[in-house]
């Protein structure tokens, strides 16, 4: 199969007005989760009347159901914004209506604990009313990321995603730095300024939408729509990926860093895990500006290949136990690594699939990340205390290099064809 590649030089620009647009709606959806996640025990704890220990494991619990669901609703969302895409020249009614229905949901959460108390039936619509807003908010991520293919071209795709990785690392930070800060807002306060943070943001991106020309390669303006089942092997890759870059990172950022910063560093700066934790987080999104630029003259899929593979390798060296000092420098080099990864991961998938097919190919991708994210909590429940540290280090570079493999068979599969 050859599709020929456009020949509008526009296509290949980096709008960077509509690329900042989509970060700030990234960086809302991330800023809606931390106020979940730091919420969800307590409300747990007040309605079901559980110690705290208790309350944690059932919210695990919501969280692997949740992320299990995303499986089915990412692609298939994903695919469905494609149709919609197609039929109406536009993603964003799509969009909007999901935004508007996960506010909704986002803001029933606090009122039902707050007005409804502790009680039987309070204690059945809270967990479903959580599963809701998260199935909801998994409807409109995979339309609203695959439209960085229409703000940069191919090769410009993971400059273009180094702004979503600069986003979401300084929005993740405020979970390790600020979360008493959170707690004390209170939760119908935090839960209000996330919900405008979203609705603003994706209105933000709908106005920066008008500046999009709709159509910028003609040629492809009555072609027939892409069979999916001519991509099933693609997708199949962009999955498999998607899991093992899904459980690197749930490895990477939940154990192996966490443990190597609390045994290494804190002793080393005299700061707190917290903070630590924060500054690994913004010292990532900072670096993603400069492995952004790199990308632009290394192929996305080998530069990914190479990443992965140091990121490995960082890991054999943490293992090593070389102290403190070694472990810094380690570290940082893994977070360089890191930040290659999430800059170039989208972009993997999107550049799997013809451009039609984006919101699936980003919706499969999201789906193997939350598929692998469900099934290590549903076996490994407590990892903290069933792991230990050299097998959670090898369990996370197994993963990176299985992913690793798996962009390599992306590239040898899609090599000799663009489908920019």
């Amino acid at each position: 199969m050859s599709i020929a590649p456009s020949s509008n030089p526009a296509s290949n620009q980096v709008r960077w007005l509509q690329v900042w647009s989509l970060a700030s709606v990234q960086g809302a959806i991330s800023l809606t989760w931390i106020a979940y996640a730091v919420y969800l025990p307590k409300f747990i704890e007040q309605v079901f009347a559980y110690p705290t220990s208790q309350a944690q494991q059932f919210a695990g619990l919501l969280l692997v159901i949740e992320s299990a669901i995303a499986v089915i609703v990412e692609p298939l969302f994903g695919g469905l914004s494609d149709r919609w895409q197609r039929w109406y020249s536009s993603r964003m009614p799509l969009i909007v209506a999901g935004v508007i229905g996960s506010t909704a949901v986002f803001i029933a959460l606090p009122a039902v604990v707050v007005f409804g108390g502790s009680n039987e039936i309070v204690r059945l619509i809270l967990p479903s009313l959580a599963v809701l807003w998260a199935m909801v908010m998994a409807t409109f991520r995979s339309p609203v990321i695959c439209l960085l293919a229409s703000f940069a071209g191919a090769t410009q795709l993971p400059l273009a995603g180094s702004v979503l990785t600069l986003v979401g690392g300084f929005v993740g930070s405020i979970r390790p730095l600020a979360t008493s800060f959170i707690l004390g807002l209170g939760a119908p306060a935090t839960f209000a300024i996330a919900s405008f943070t979203l609705l603003a943001g994706v209105a933000g991106l709908r106005s920066a939408m008008i500046y999009i020309p709709k159509n910028l390669n003609p040629a492809l303006e009555n072609a027939e729509p892409f069979k999916i089942r001519d991509f099933l092997n693609n997708l199949a890759i962009v999955m498999f990926v998607g899991g093992a870059i899904g459980l690197g990172m749930r490895l990477l950022m939940g154990d192996v860093l966490p443990r190597t910063l609390k045994a290494d560093l804190t002793g080393l700066t005299g700061l707190s895990f917290e903070v630590l934790m924060g500054s690994a987080l913004i010292t990532q999104a900072l670096l993603a500006v400069g492995t952004g630029n790199i990308s632009k003259f290394i192929d996305n899929k080998r530069l990914m290949i190479f990443s992965l593979g140091g990121i490995a390798a960082g890991l054999g060296l943490l293992a090593g136990g070389y102290g403190a000092i070694a472990s810094l420098i380690v570290i940082l080099l893994i977070l360089g690594f890191l930040s290659a990864v999430n800059n170039g991961m989208v972009a993997f998938a999107l550049t799997m699939v013809p451009k039609a097919l984006g919101g699936l190919t980003v919706g499969t991708f999201f789906g193997g990340l939350s598929g692998a994210i469900a099934i290590f909590g549903y076996l490994v429940p407590k990892s903290s205390e069933i792991l230990s540290t050299p097998n959670a280090i090898l369990l996370t570079a197994i993963a990176f290099l299985l992913a690793g493999v798996g962009i390599a068979l992306g590239e040898r599969i899609t090599r000799k064809i663009s489908f920019e």
